[in-house]
């Protein structure tokens, strides 16, 4: 039997942590109310019993923790360049975005990730075409990283190379890609609103734009990437065992050296790691309310799911960039997570693991997803 002392320290440590939890709750929400007042907000970090009450950054005051971007009965869609690196679910990343009118796609930007970027690029302008969307611009990447040479496997290459034998809408393409990071540059500074990035594949093309112009980082209203894995395993050598590595995540391995650099950017990052992508699977049931959609873009998005269920497993998969575009359309999906992330660079079995650190936060990570309505939203945009 604990000694009284003992039992009213433990009983005032249980006040402690009921007052901390009622203040996030209740204070939360009203952030930007009481930053309008000319009151500092303040943020918990770290994880019980090491939690420190620290100063926000900047940045947080304008975060959407609990309501949705703005929708088109409020204000004018969100301009948004989507960088991909070629992948499947990247496409259907940008299916998501094209279909959602929460968003206007101002640029599609192709990374050395699964895809050689010259080749990927024409295949993404001929879909653009088809869709009626020819006026969206493509820029295409580097053909290698900042540094190293981590690449993804080549069969998966070729695969992206072929567009995975999916027929892509017939079109006349009379427009050729340009350089990705001068594209980025270009549609951020051109922009009279600040421009959100999506990112679903290695950040090469954003790392390289900031190399560029270092100021357009004031017109980006944030950085949303599908990257990373912070509390699960890495999935590199699980897909390909010839690669001893345990703890990243291909995005960010494929480059660490641009994901670090983006991390370090200032502006605020939302990572939507592997915790949370590995929590949804889609099965044939999504692929065909997808495919039999009155859009072109659910028609195709749902072509390319059945793909990815033959190909890999008939019982489901992880669509990775697509949970990653549904939660950048509503923060509601899933809770903020505050947290100081950096990423290892050096070559190794650990090179491109996402490091939490004590610094300051400069990253919002989602973990724990609303599984139900992310396929409800998926359903409202790519099945109607």
């Amino acid at each position: 039997m604990p000694k009284p002392g003992k039992r009213n320290g433990l009983i005032l440590a249980g006040i402690l942590v009921a007052v901390l939890v009622c203040l996030v709750i209740l204070l939360g929400p009203a952030a930007p109310f009481f930053v309008r007042l000319g009151v500092k907000p303040i943020c918990i970090q770290g994880s019980w019993p090491d939690l420190r009450v620290v100063s926000c950054p900047e940045w947080m005051a304008a975060l959407p923790t609990v309501t949705p971007l703005p929708t088109l009965s409020g204000q004018a869609p969100i301009p948004i360049i989507v960088d991909d690196d070629g992948s499947p679910d990247g496409v259907m990343a940008l299916l998501y975005f094209l279909r959602n009118p929460l968003f206007d796609v101002k640029a599609v930007t192709i990374s050395c990730g699964e895809a050689h970027p010259a080749v990927f690029a024409d295949h993404i302008l001929q879909l653009l075409a088809g869709l009626g969307r020819a006026d969206i611009p493509v820029g295409v990447g580097r053909e290698t990283s900042l540094e190293g040479n981590n690449t993804f496997p080549e069969p998966w290459r070729e695969g992206s190379d072929a567009f995975w034998d999916i027929q892509l809408p017939p079109a006349t393409v009379s427009t050729r890609p340009v350089p990705a990071a001068e594209l980025i540059v270009e549609t951020v500074s051109g922009s009279p609103q600040p421009v959100l990035v999506f990112v679903s594949g290695n950040h090469t093309n954003l790392a390289e734009a900031l190399r560029l112009a270092p100021g357009i980082g004031e017109n980006i209203r944030a950085i949303h990437i599908m990257g990373g894995s912070l509390h699960v395993p890495g999935n590199i050598n699980s897909d390909w065992p010839e690669i001893d590595n345990r703890v990243a995540e291909w995005n960010i391995w494929v480059d660490p050296v641009a994901a670090r650099e983006v991390f370090a950017s200032g502006r605020p990052v939302y990572v939507t790691p592997l915790d949370a992508t590995n929590q949804v699977t889609w099965t044939e049931s999504d692929a065909r309310a997808w495919a039999s959609s009155a859009a072109p873009e659910g028609e195709l998005a749902g072509n390319v799911l059945q793909w990815m269920l033959r190909s890999w497993s008939p019982d489901g998969v992880f669509v990775w960039d697509l949970v990653a575009a549904i939660t950048t359309s509503d923060a509601r999906l899933c809770p903020a997570v505050l947290l100081a992330m950096d990423v290892n660079v050096t070559p190794g079995p650990e090179q491109g693991r996402i490091l939490i650190t004590e610094q300051s936060p400069n990253s919002i990570a989602c973990l724990d997803p609303d599984v139900g309505q992310i396929k409800a939203n998926a359903a409202s945009i790519l099945g109607r």
